[in-house]
């Protein structure tokens, strides 16, 4: 979110604000910018909405065989486990959540968790593999979109 001056008052006010809270007017930067209709990367960043990056996460966790727990994008979170791993038989329970960090503008950030289920008493997240699971699904995002963008260009 960034504050943007309203041109009828002079008032700071959010770019998503639809119009000034002060004195009413419509706010030209809420008016003026298209929602994109495709993600894209911005350095470490991804651009677009979170319906899409909801989509492009699914997707990833799909091309990686992992099974999606829950997908919501009103709040930018999916969750996502894996099957077996070397430290859980019961394998991995990850989530990513998409916070913005400017218009239309997402970091992409999660945990992971070594899962202990039925009679498994105890399991190990050797080397960090729960994270590196996450870390494997913003990759694939990342590869996807790349790859998206590269049969675009061609």
């Amino acid at each position: 979110m960034a504050l943007v001056t309203c041109e009828d008052c002079g008032h700071e006010v959010s770019d998503r604000a639809t119009a000034c809270p002060k004195c009413g007017a419509p706010v030209a930067a809420a008016m003026n910018e298209p929602a994109p209709s495709k993600v894209s990367l911005d350095g470490e960043n991804f651009v677009g909405t979170k319906a899409l990056l909801k989509q492009l996460a699914v997707k990833a966790i799909h091309a990686l065989n992992y099974k999606v727990d829950s997908a919501d994008e009103n709040t930018g979170l999916v969750s996502f486990s894996t099957g077996m791993t070397w430290g859980s038989w019961s394998g991995v329970s990850g989530s990513l959540v998409f916070e913005e960090v400017g218009k239309h503008t997402f970091s992409v950030s999660g945990a992971g968790k070594q899962n202990v289920r039925g009679g498994q008493v105890l399991a190990f997240n050797l080397f960090d593999e729960a994270n590196g699971k996450v870390r494997n699904v913003q990759d694939e995002m990342r590869r996807l979109v790349c790859s998206s963008e590269q049969a675009g260009a061609t």
